[in-house]
């Protein structure tokens, strides 16, 4: 039984899990890879205006891909978990990022759905949530058994990147702090995300301001609390990278406490 109209988003920084009504979303791309599973009717999605609709019980979404759906289905999960950490390299995570969406089978799921489903009903706090996830991301096949270490420069960018204040940085700056040249660091950058670093830079913004707003922050505030220049500012950002607006996701969902600390 359903007991609230209202989803909930459990969040970590670099996971977050909603659970609730679906959203019918426009064209969008966000840096996260995205795991929906339907716990109501199959969910549709297509990735642009000139493609066929398809429907999914379960899907993978990877990282920058644009999609869209237009059913908003009565109850979903949505796991998007960020593609740059050790943990999602060794889960396989990142080479789904050239696939386009992956259809799950509901039999590979095991008991995932359930679980998640019991979690929704029996309104479960932010650690039941955590294991919940972590269990759902096992169901990737094993990546190799050390990550690769990568670019060592790559990797000090993305920390100044992570680290900039306000997330307001320069590429010349970033090209600086690694001891390389401006175009030299972005073409890095690029290869390594599959986005530029200015998009990379908007996204942990838009991680700001979720973080804001679970906290209860006004959306106003919000804005101004992850850098950007005023609530249409955010709005356009969340439409570009989420499909719907932060008034649209408030309407039908609230936020459960932040979890644990963020993991590399």
């Amino acid at each position: 039984m359903i007991e609230s109209p209202h989803g909930r988003l459990y969040f970590w920084g670099e996971r977050a899990l909603y659970i609730g009504p679906g959203l019918a979303a426009t064209v969008h791309a966000h840096h996260a890879i995205q795991f929906c599973i339907s716990l109501s009717d199959p969910v549709r999605f297509r990735t642009g205006p000139d493609t066929q609709w398809q429907e999914y019980a379960a899907a993978v979404i990877p990282t920058n891909q644009p999609h869209e759906s237009d059913v908003a289905v009565e109850l979903i999960a949505s796991l998007w978990v960020e593609p740059d950490t050790v943990e999602s390299r060794r889960r396989s995570v990142r080479p789904l990022s050239s696939r386009g969406i992956v259809p799950l089978e509901r039999a590979r799921l095991g008991s995932i759905a359930a679980r998640l489903l019991a979690c929704w009903t029996e309104r479960w706090d932010s650690a039941g949530a955590a294991a919940l996830v972590e269990d759902a991301l096992n169901l990737l096949p094993p990546g190799p058994s050390a990550p690769a270490a990568g670019d060592a420069r790559v990797a000090r960018a993305l920390e100044i990147l992570s680290s900039a204040p306000g997330r307001r940085m320069t590429l010349a700056h970033v090209a600086a702090g690694v001891s390389l040249s401006p175009s030299r660091i972005a073409h890095l950058l690029h290869a390594e995300m599959r986005t530029p670093a200015r998009r990379y830079l908007l996204w942990l913004r838009l991680r700001d301001a979720i973080q804001a707003l679970a906290h209860g922050t006004s959306i106003t505030d919000a804005a101004h609390a992850a850098g950007f220049a005023d609530a249409p500012h955010l709005d356009r950002t969340f439409r570009r990278m989420l499909g719907f607006t932060p008034s649209a996701a408030l309407r039908v969902s609230k936020f459960v406490q932040d979890g644990p600390a963020e993991r590399r």
